[in-house]
């Protein structure tokens, strides 16, 4: 047998070791490859080097934030328990369905290649959903860019937004919810989170992780030949962002096939379940660190091994791919399926066979066996590449980073302005603001509302509801269940040492938006971005930001004592760059998606305004809380108090709007977020786009005019019929919550105010939609 180069870690110096690490683009420490080498009892093969880069980095192993996830509130009755999965799996009520969903990261990429970048992001979060035997249903898109005005965020905009369309427009995923927001802190760097929604019967969820009975299974590919596209990405995902030193990652995404693959499993699926061989399988994505994580990881905790035959892997025609490259190389679109020998005799055929999966590349082929002894094994007929545990290389060290709270960028001031002139001049300036505008150019993009599931569409209302249930056999009744997945979140929060009021908020308010729109939050996966965890100061947003977080899923779930549940997640460390030799981060932000769900959609209250003569109500005072209030940002300033709520009225907020859209009491709603108070009304006019608003503003708050307007505190706003008045005063009494009546709806297609007796506005509906559409 031949072998192959070696490094004697041991035996090397601090720069013998920088300049290997600078040859091989490697991201771990040299005490890191150390300890490897020591348990692995020998000098590691560049092939097991590259290996353990991957798998020991942040983006793999989570060794600085996995401490930390220990403390996170993971179950509740809803939860359907599952082990080590990629995704998260809720129960739909009663119906003997679950819901699957994820939020994944792929801001270094995107900055790289936005459009290869975002692409390849939605890939991959479709193939978690589809990993665990779920029906994708739809794409969500939280993005965080620089000023919008800049060229550079132009650009990187346009490529994701291309990119992500693309992918969506290939697979005939539609969109189901999109967060962006544009602020000075991304200039340099951006976040690109993507979420994603599925359905699966319960008892048809296939585990990312082998049966305990599983040696001597097959390991069976399946997707795109490796070409060992973005080597070290993985690695590279876990290292800070340096302008002008980028490392050029192509990873070459190909949706068709990713669609023929899904529906050539769902085939395969049927005919496994007929067989009763379903629970001879497990299946996993090949997405960071590809073909090692996508096996080591499925037998980690069962005490097995792997082995690979190097030979048998699916490579392009006439291409010869180095084993390092076959291990680690992120190339889309392919999958793990390990499977019993019968369970194999099964799928092979099927994918074999299959028209579509095989017209867009797709290979299909059994590339080695589970072992019974903890080995990771990579070799063809002449050279042993890898022969390491596979403990060891998906047992990265844990660590536990100091903690020290940041200095502040700059000194925060109460926000003040002069008095405007012009109310007018400034609701129209606001809603045409780049964080507030209706953004139907990006979702002119990515809109498809084709899909007889969605019921509400993103670009009519505040939340996107789909019908899971719509098209599968099963009763009307569970036909009618609706449920959303929302993002939620503002960074700028989080800046100046308040990483853990910016998660708790992002939280509150997307646990919100679904009770708004009459849908019970019950269970959310977290997106962590945050910056080196090296750097105490750094790592205290994280370590915050978890446990504000935690906080705001403390809040008892309506109608239970239960908290909510975080049932999967992701972690993006080293969202930084470097400025004047400064490892400089990204604001904090922890952007949560928040999964509800309603027994009826028909049920659902959505934020256009349905009928003239109908009453107004504010539900959340108004308070001079203005930090990173669109208002405060468009007058060049931060703002010093960021919105406040406690837990306690938090939760009364949402459980008063749940049992009023419950009892069929809400015509409309919009929640309060940017933009504030007029924002939330603008969107609810121009929602339905024939019924008009007047407010008393002094009514609304004694704040003067224009901080009532804009302030950002937590709230919302309820069209109630005159008839209902009452009753749904009465339910906000019950949780000592005072309705605030500040106007009514109207014929008049405008939106008009008053103080003090006197109009002080009054914006006609076309002015309003030409700065609300951004067509100004």
């Amino acid at each position: 047998m031949e072998k192959e180069k070696t490094f004697d870690f041991l035996g090397m110096s601090e720069k013998e070791f920088e300049n290997v690490c600078k040859n091989n683009g490697w991201g771990l420490t040299l005490d890191e490859f150390r300890l490897a080498q020591k348990k692995a009892q020998k000098p590691l093969s560049i092939t097991e080097a590259y290996i353990l880069d991957s798998l020991w980095s942040d983006h793999c192993s989570y060794k600085h934030s996995k401490n930390k996830l220990r403390s996170l509130i993971k179950r509740n009755r809803h939860v359907l328990r599952t082990e080590q999965s990629d995704a998260g799996a809720v129960k739909i009520g009663e119906s003997g369905y679950s819901a699957v969903f994820k939020i994944e990261s792929h801001n270094h990429p995107t900055l790289i290649n936005p459009f290869d970048g975002a692409a390849t992001g939605v890939g991959g979060v479709l193939r978690d959903i589809f990993g665990m035997g779920a029906k994708n249903l739809g794409v969500g898109a939280s993005l965080r860019y620089g000023p919008k005005a800049e060229k550079n965020s132009k650009d990187l905009l346009s490529g994701a937004m291309e990119g992500a369309a693309s992918y969506c427009g290939a697979m005939e995923i539609p969109l189901i919810d999109l967060d962006l927001y544009y602020e000075n802190s991304f200039q340099h760097n951006c976040l690109m989170n993507v979420s994603a929604l599925g359905v699966v019967k319960n008892d048809e969820l296939i585990p990312n992780i082998v049966p305990k009975n599983a040696a001597g299974y097959n390991l069976i590919y399946v997707g795109k030949p490796t070409a060992g596209a973005a080597v070290g990405g993985a690695s590279f995902a876990s290292q800070a962002f340096e302008a002008g030193k980028t490392k050029e990652i192509e990873f070459g995404s190909n949706p068709r096939l990713e669609k023929a693959t899904f529906d050539a499993f769902k085939k395969v699926k049927d005919a496994l379940k007929k067989k009763k061989l379903l629970s001879q399988m497990s299946l996993k994505d090949m997405g960071a660190a590809g073909l090692t994580c996508s096996t080591a990881e499925q037998v980690s905790g069962r005490g097995y091994g792997i082995e690979i035959l190097t030979d048998k892997v699916p490579v392009p025609a006439g291409m010869k791919v180095h084993p390092l490259a076959l291990a680690v190389g992120e190339d889309q679109e392919r999958n793990m399926i390990v499977a019993s020998d019968k369970a194999t005799k099964v799928i092979l055929p099927i994918f074999q066979n299959d028209k579509k999966f095989k017209k867009y590349g797709g290979k299909v082929a059994v590339i080695g066996k589970v072992l019974k002894k903890d080995h990771f094994i990579m070799k063809d007929s002449k050279t042993v590449y890898c022969d390491i545990p596979v403990s060891l290389i998906t047992g990265a060290p844990v660590y536990k980073p100091f903690s020290k709270k940041p200095s502040f960028k700059a000194k925060e001031r109460e926000f003040q302005v002069p008095p405007p002139q012009s109310l007018k001049k400034e609701i129209l300036k606001v809603i045409a603001s780049k964080n507030v505008y209706s953004k139907a150019d990006v979702f002119g993009i990515l809109k498809d509302k084709k899909k007889d599931y969605i019921v509400m569409a993103p670009d009519e209302t505040d939340v996107c509801v789909i019908a899971p249930l719509k098209t599968e056999k099963t009763s009307a009744r569970n036909k009618r269940i609706g449920v959303a997945l929302v993002f939620g979140g503002k960074s700028i929060h989080g800046r100046n040492g308040s990483a853990e009021i910016q998660a708790y908020l992002a939280t509150v308010l997307a646990r919100l938006k679904l009770a708004v729109a009459g849908l019970k939050p019950v269970a959310a996966a977290d997106g962590c971005n945050y910056g080196n965890p090296d750097n105490p100061e750094h790592y205290f947003c994280f370590d915050k930001g978890i446990n504000g977080l935690n906080k705001a899923c403390k809040i008892p779930l309506y109608g239970e004592q239960e908290p909510m549940a975080v049932v999967a997640g992701n972690v993006s460390l080293k969202n930084t760059y470097i400025s004047g030799g400064k490892e400089v981060p990204l604001d904090p932000s922890l952007i949560p998606v928040v999964f509800g769900y309603i027994k009826d959609y028909r049920q659902t209250v959505t934020t256009g305004l349905k009928s003239a003569g109908s009453l107004l109500f504010l539900a959340g005072r108004r308070k001079r809380e203005f930090k990173g209030s669109e208002y405060a940002l468009l007058s060049g300033r931060w703002g010093k108090n960021p919105p406040s709520i406690s837990p306690v009225a938090a939760g009364k907020l949402e459980y008063a709007v749940l049992e009023a859209t419950g009892k069929n009491l809400v015509k409309s709603s919009a929640i309060i977020e940017n933009g504030g108070l007029a924002a939330a009304l603008v969107r609810m006019v121009m929602g339905g786009g024939k019924i008009g608003a007047q407010i008393d503003i002094t009514s609304a708050s004694k704040l003067r005019a224009d901080y009532a307007l804009f302030s950002e505190s937590i709230g919302y706003v309820l069209e109630v019929s005159r008839f209902n008045a009452e009753k749904i005063k009465a339910v906000y009494e019950k949780y000592g919550i005072t309705l605030i009546l500040i106007g009514e709806t109207t014929r008049k297609k405008s939106f008009s105010g008053l103080a003090g007796g006197k109009k002080v506005f009054d914006i006609p509906m076309a002015e309003l939609a030409r700065h609300w559409r951004g067509s100004k």
